[in-house]
Formats: C-alpha cells, sequence, structure tokens
C-alpha cells in the first residue's frame, strides 16, 4: 500500500463515520484532506509533496496500515 492509497483509504473510512453522524465539519475535514492530497500530487515525490503526505497521514498513525517510513 502506498501513502497516497492508505490516506485516501481513511478519508473513506472518515467519510462514512461523518455521514453518519450528519457531521459537516467532519465532512470538511475530510474535503480539504482531499484537496491537500490532490496538491501533493500535484507536487510529484518532491519534498513539498512527501512532506505533505506526510502530514496527512499523520492523522492515523496509530493505524495497522500505517508504515513507519510514513513518520514526520
Amino acid at each position: 500500500m502506498t501513502i497516497d492509497e492508505f490516506i485516501q483509504a481513511r478519508l473513506w473510512e472518515d467519510e462514512r463515520t461523518a455521514l453518519s453522524s450528519a457531521s459537516t465539519r467532519a465532512l470538511r475535514e475530510v474535503d480539504s484532506k482531499r484537496h491537500l492530497l490532490a496538491i501533493a500530487r500535484t507536487q510529484g515525490d518532491g519534498t513539498l509533496g512527501e512532506s505533505i503526505r506526510r502530514c496527512l497521514a499523520h492523522t492515523w498513525n496509530g493505524h495497522s496500515d500505517f508504515k513507519w517510513e510514513w513518520q514526520l
């Protein structure tokens, strides 16, 4: 699993949770993180893109699929 796949999977999970609880704030947070991931993808694998990805992934650093190389 790549870091992008990991982030996207967690965002889908968070979106489902937010929809089931009708949390508009949580839905906005998911949307914002998706926009940040899109920005990271336009930067490629360079320093900025990788930094954005690691910051996003850090949200779920306790998840069983989180890889140590994604640490901040």
